[in-house]
């Protein structure tokens, strides 16, 4: 087995080769993916606080809500995201999928 690809195993026994680059997508993908729900961790985690800093501290009850939307709205849009700027990566990249 060369040093560019590693044996996976599958349920079956059987192993598929995966190519180096594909290896390198799989582990970029999942350290930003790990970033990103860290991210959203920490803003859900700080929310009681961030909301007196950034919102009207008037009412807390209010500034805690307004803070939880604006979380809620990281949630809303990631998918318009993933559609717009997949699509540009794809593009970029050259790899359009087939229709």
């Amino acid at each position: 087995m060369s040093s560019a690809t590693e044996a996976v195993p599958l349920a079956s026994g059987d192993h598929v080769i995966l190519p180096a680059e594909e290896r390198r997508v799989i582990v970029a993908s999942s350290v930003g993916t790990v970033f990103e729900w860290y991210d959203f961790y920490l803003y859900a985690i700080l929310t009681p606080f961030l909301s007196a800093v950034f919102f009207p501290s008037q009412n807390q009850t209010a500034a805690l809500l307004a803070a939880f939307a604006t979380y809620a709205a990281g949630f809303v849009v990631r998918p318009f995201g993933a559609l717009i700027f997949g699509r540009i990566g794809d593009l970029v990249d050259g790899s359009t999928p087939s229709s």
